[in-house]
């Protein structure tokens, strides 16, 4: 990678050892009981645990961070052992000196999260553009996981549809400049961004927003110009279809992806489920945790 890319980078997600124990010992580990941190070798990454039984892994997607995961952990865990985590430079997962962002390195961050934290094949729940995360490893390390949940997730080129009508004039994709707007705007804009996602002042707008604000207020990393620079990117990366079964879920009131065509997410598994929620945004398994607690279950139950 180049070294203007390098500092763009840094400077979005900075890292070290240093920043990981301000993020074990401040208000990032104590927020909530039940938070813990994984020391990767290339990153650290800040997690949340409940339950026993069936491992099933849900990753935040930016700005929402674990703070927000309440209910879910609550009405999971006497089903599952569930584990929700950040992503490097997201939230309060802290990357190592030297992490690039890009799509293998990060896939494999997580893939050795899951092989040390969860330690059996898992469900993964992965979001957007982590959903890629979920293909890849599944792909690669097909002992990690037993079935994917994927939601708002397109195939690679609808996706790179969405990131240029997130950034139509292209200012996140220039190194430095897209880093030093993200840092300065991430507070203003995340507002913005939950009333995209969730299809305008609906009662979930508030209480995503101000958890949002808050763990921005302490720090949280949303470093969404390092992600379009470097994982989400216009040469697609060899993704073949997993052939692990998958559950593919859209909530249709996510505006952001209101042109993104959702029959394309059958190219991302061999075995696909399909389910839209027309009264559902971005994020379904927050805005209503009990339904696709009840619609994963009956995936889990008939598929092999």
């Amino acid at each position: 990678m180049h070294w203007l890319a390098r500092l763009a980078v840094a400077l979005e997600m900075p890292g070290g050892e240093r920043r990981a124990r301000r993020q074990r010992e401040g208000w990032p580990a104590l927020s909530r009981a039940d938070l813990r941190f994984h020391r990767g070798g290339k990153a650290q990454l800040r997690y949340r645990e409940r339950g026993q039984g069936r491992p099933i892994v849900f990753v935040a997607d930016p700005p929402v961070t674990l703070e927000r995961y309440d209910e879910l952990l609550a009405l999971y865990a006497p089903h599952f052992r569930v584990l929700v985590f950040e992503l490097p430079g997201m939230g309060f997962s802290t990357p190592g000196r030297g992490y690039d962002c890009r799509f293998g390195a990060t896939n494999d961050v997580v893939a050795e999260f899951l092989r040390a934290v969860v330690g059996e094949p898992a469900v993964l729940a992965f979001s957007c553009v982590a959903g890629f995360a979920a293909v890849d490893i599944a792909h690669r390390y097909p002992d990690l996981v037993s079935h994917l949940l994927l939601i708002q997730t397109p195939s690679w080129s609808e996706a790179l549809r969405w990131k240029r009508s997130r950034d139509p004039q292209g200012l996140l994709g220039r190194p430095l400049l897209g880093q030093l707007l993200m840092n300065r705007l991430k507070r203003t804009r995340a507002p913005l961004w939950f009333r995209l996602a969730l299809g305008g002042e609906t009662a979930q707008y508030r209480p995503f927003c101000d958890c949002a604000q808050e763990a921005i207020r302490h720090g949280a990393g949303w470093s969404l110009a390092s992600a379009f620079q470097h994982y989400l990117t216009e040469a697609a990366p060899a993704l073949p279809p997993a052939t692990q079964p998958a559950l593919v879920i859209w909530g249709l009131r996510d505006l952001s992806h209101q042109p993104t065509d959702k029959a394309s997410s059958a190219e991302l598994a061999l075995r696909v489920e399909c389910e839209h929620y027309s009264d559902l945004g971005h994020f379904p398994e927050l805005e209503d945790p009990p339904r696709i607690l009840a619609r994963l279950r009956r995936f889990l139950t008939t598929s092999a």
